[in-house]
């Protein structure tokens, strides 16, 4: 999972989650078609987790992001303004109903007590002087428990008194400071722009690209930063702005107040000199930008435009949503709903204009407050009827949803950014072949006239709206003609700026010009399966091959992370560092998986893309969803095999000893482990018969070696002395400590040698088994693996505990050797005494591998979850 040399990486950086975001997402997929390398970082939605997906070929990750510090700051603000004098007025609406119900409480104590005094004076259990003194008492109490009663009324008047003056004050230092746009720090006003440097700051770092891309003003001081660290590293890390808009000129509503800008301009002044290019949306703000920041080259234009759709089929257009006949005049508004885009204005002349309907797409939803306040002013005026509200669709629908409409319309009210703007929806409407009705904004209204694809009218102004719109209804085929235009096509179609983004790019760092690739990636079938991280011994790489050998329109890999601890065969490899540390290496692989795979098979509970202390494979499991792969388990034994069960179920068990370091840390993996699979409804597969038991729902997926491979010359027992091999796994350690003694004591009779190895590289310990006369397994987990398969197809005589209710599980006889810790001896002399019989149960081996594990059974297993042959 490396890059060549010559290959160009880009990191862009975007405080949303990137997906509604058009301009980023085209921007990106111009990059990632001349073959760049691009990472997205974004911000995942509140509450959700980080993610990661592939969208036009560049590498989305959204990042979680507290904003501790812009939360921290919202905070302090309330305790200050909540403060109060002491003991005027009660903080919290709770303070006062406790003190109320406490005082309450005390005067009802008091009618109590003088209930129960009443009924001892008259039972005589009290005397006259005694019960007069009592009487006192609960008088003084209930003088002062109404006093109580007196101050609590008394000091919530108080405090409401106090507390108008408080608000009041608070609103008009408010409404002064909001209007200051000196010195509008924009540290203090805005805090979520450190936030952001806290968040991509050491992700970019350890993406280590060559160009980093800021969108907007919220993250170019990321990006400058970063290119500062860069320097200190020796590297020159070029930096983009891409100013969205123009910052000191944004509308002013709700939260955006004049204050709320002004810093966020301070922020974008403060580090724009730090971007080798400045990228923006329109000639008038490149021309703004240049003069007031006295930047040495002018900003590269790049209109926000769609590209040339192509034909959609979509299921229903905008006239069918609403049922409307084509004969109806209609007018369709599509974007974000905020006062400042002035739907309100088409609105309101919607009674001037009888007979004409008005669609709202609103992004993202209908469903939201700002529309609701376009429906009561719909319901006001009378024209309800004719309006309609809908849902968004996908981004490569709606030119086709739109096109249907009689006229796209752009109501922005009057800003100075407004003033300069080219939004993206102007080009979306007249692409889809819509003529445009916009406001008087000057950037839209050269536009517009230039080309002659519609009109503009007074913004704010109904009554002109009307007026427009009725003169452009009567003239919707002339403007169609100009749309239809190649020439016009060409000039706004967003291929048109990828060319200049890509120029841009190749310009700045001084390399070959970067061309869109036409290549057809050739890599990716019809079905791939990708197995690992572990590769646990050489497994993940002999299923995978076992797949493309027998159903060759499979194309299947695999994985391991342990790259330089074993020597077994895998298609793709790193090391473990890599996969818990790398994110370049992370997102590589994760980029290659979700262009390529169809199948993921994780190994051991683990994920594949990279792992944290304490992740399970559900970290890569909305991922893979959200891409339509599909995915399963599969496990090896220990990570599964639940030490309890075992020691109930077996009468020798690794696990005896259930205060032991090993088991006790076995058993706390097992029940978080246990936790996770709860919830997880993919296939599951387990690599040794007796694990079925363990995992429930589970398909046993055989081991498989390779019989050729294996296949030994040396004869069997024909030694005086016969050779005895003895290789535990880190699962079967245990089981050695009765092992050890055993073969070692039979080696000093002269019985045997005895040849204990363990931790020797693969095709090393492959050449003792195909020289040893005996090959001694595991005698405490009641199955077999990997090692008693390799002894078998090498034809050497196995020996090994498999509990009996296993060997019943299995197709066919299993010649293994049975044998406990109780009566290893006297298995073994028997095997050396009675040689001709025991060489049988050696010939029977290489048959029952063929049989069984040499990979025809373990594809057979995979193929319902591969979707068939």
């Amino acid at each position: 999972m490396t890059r060549s040399p010559e290959q160009l990486r880009v990191v862009m950086l975007v405080a949303n989650a990137v997906t509604n975001d058009s301009r980023v997402r085209k921007e990106a997929a111009a990059l990632a078609q001349a073959g760049v390398q691009v990472t997205v970082l974004g911000v995942a939605s509140w509450g959700e987790p980080q993610s990661r997906e592939m969208l036009d070929g560049a590498m989305i990750v959204r990042v979680a992001v507290p904003f501790t510090l812009r939360e921290e700051k919202k905070f302090a603000r309330k305790k200050h303004r909540e403060w109060r004098p002491p003991f005027v007025g009660y903080k919290t609406p709770r303070a006062y109903r406790a003190r109320s119900l406490r005082v309450q409480a005390g005067l009802k104590e008091i009618k109590a007590d003088s209930g129960h005094a009443i009924g001892a004076r008259k039972a005589g259990k009290t005397g006259p002087l005694a019960y007069k003194v009592g009487v006192l008492g609960r008088l003084v109490r209930r003088s002062g428990w109404q006093a109580a009663r007196r101050g609590i009324w008394l000091r919530k008047g108080l405090g409401n008194v106090i507390d108008k003056p408080f608000r009041a004050g608070w609103r008009a230092y408010d409404g002064v400071a909001h209007r200051l746009t000196w010195p509008a720090r924009w540290r203090r006003v805005h805090p979520d722009a450190l936030d952001y440097e806290y968040a991509f700051g050491d992700l970019i770092d350890r993406l280590e690209p060559d160009v980093v891309h800021a969108h907007d003003m919220h993250v170019i001081g990321v990006a400058a930063r970063a290119a500062g660290r860069a320097k200190l590293r020796g590297k020159d890390l070029k930096v983009v702005y891409d100013a969205h808009e123009y910052v000191p000129g944004i509308a002013l509503y709700g939260p955006r107040t004049r204050k709320f800008i002004a810093a966020w301009a301070k922020h974008e002044a403060e580090y724009m000199g730090a971007a080798d290019r400045v990228i923006t949306v329109s000639t008038a703000i490149a021309d703004r930008l240049e003069k007031e920041h006295k930047l040495p080259l002018k900003p590269t234009v790049i209109l926000n435009t769609p590209d040339i759709p192509e034909v959609v089929e979509i299921e229903r257009d905008i006239r069918a949503k609403v049922r409307l006949p084509r004969e109806v005049p209609l007018l369709v508004y599509s974007g974000g709903i905020t006062a400042v885009r002035g739907i309100e204005t088409a609105i309101e002349a919607m009674p001037s204009m009888p007979g004409v309907h008005l669609a709202v797409v609103a992004v993202p939803s209908p469903k939201q407050p700002a529309v609701d306040v376009l429906r009561k002013l719909a319901e006001s005026l009378g024209v309800e009827d004719r309006m309609h509200y809908l849902s968004p669709v996908a981004p490569h629908e709606v030119t086709a949803f739109l096109s249907t409409a009689d006229a796209g319309i752009i109501p922005m009210l009057r800003a100075p950014n407004h003033e300069m703007a080219m939004p993206n929806k102007l080009f979306e409407y007249s692409l889809g072949g819509l003529p445009v009705l916009v406001s008087d904004m000057a950037s839209m209204k050269e536009w517009v006239t230039r080309h002659g694809i519609g009109e503009y009218f007074e913004a704010a102004n109904p009554a002109s709206f009307a007026e427009k719109a009725k003169l452009l209804l009567s003239r919707t085929e002339t403007y169609r003609e100009r749309l239809a235009d190649p020439a016009y096509k060409q000039t706004s179609a967003w291929s048109g700026q990828a060319d200049s983004l890509r120029a841009l790019y190749t310009e700045m760092l001084g390399r070959k010009q970067l061309e869109p690739s036409m290549e057809v990636d050739s890599e990716a079938p019809g079905r791939r399966l990708l197995i690992g991280p572990t590769n646990s011994a050489g497994q993940a790489y002999l299923w995978t091959t076992a797949v493309t050998r027998e159903v060759p329109s499979i194309a299947a890999e695999s994985l391991s992370t342990n790259s330089g601890k074993f020597d077994f065969k895998v298609h793709r490899s790193g090391t473990f560092e890599q996969y818990r540390d790398d994110l370049r290496w992370q997102l590589e692989l994760t980029a290659w998986a979700l262009q390529n795979v169809t199948h993921v098979l994780f190994e051991a509970g683990r994920p594949m893309f990279g792992q944290l202390k304490g992740q399970m494979w559900t970290l890569d499991v909305p991922m893979l969803d959200a891409a339509g792969i599909r995915h399963g388990l599969v496990f090896h034994g220990s990570e599964v095999r639940d030490p309890a069960r075992h020691r109930a179920r077996y009468q020798f068990s690794p696990f005896a000893d259930r205060n032991d370091e090993l088991t006790v840390r076995l058993q706390a993996a097992n029940d978080l482990l246990r936790e996770h699979l709860a919830g997880y409804d993919g296939p599951k597969f387990v690599t040794t018969p007796d694990l079925v038991e363990y995992v429930e729902g589970s398909e046993w997926l055989p081991v498989v070696v390779d019989p050729d491979e294996l296949a030994s010359t040396t004869p069997v027992l024909e030694r005086e002395v016969p050779v005895v091999l003895h290789a535990p796994s880190a699962s079967a350690l245990k089981g050695s400590a009765f092992v050890d003694p055993v073969l070692t004591d039979l080696d000093a009779r002269g019985l045997i040698k005895y040849q204990r190895v363990q931790g020797v590289p693969h095709p090393e310990l492959v050449a003792m088994v195909k020289d040893a006369d005996i090959v001694v397994d595991q005698l405490l987990l009641g199955s077999y693996g990997v090692f008693a398969c390799e002894a078998m197809a090498a034809g050497r005589i196995t020996v090994g505990h498999v509990a009996e209710h296993i060997r019943d599980l299995l197709p066919t006889d299993l010649p293994i050797v049975e044998a406990t810790p109780d009566d290893l001896t006297e298995v073994i002399e028997r095997l050396v005494a009675e040689r001709e019989e025991a060489r049988k149960v050696a010939d029977a081996g290489p048959r029952y591998i063929r049989e069984v594990h040499d990979g025809r059974k373990s594809v057979e297993a995979l193929l319902p979850f591969l979707g068939g042959r």
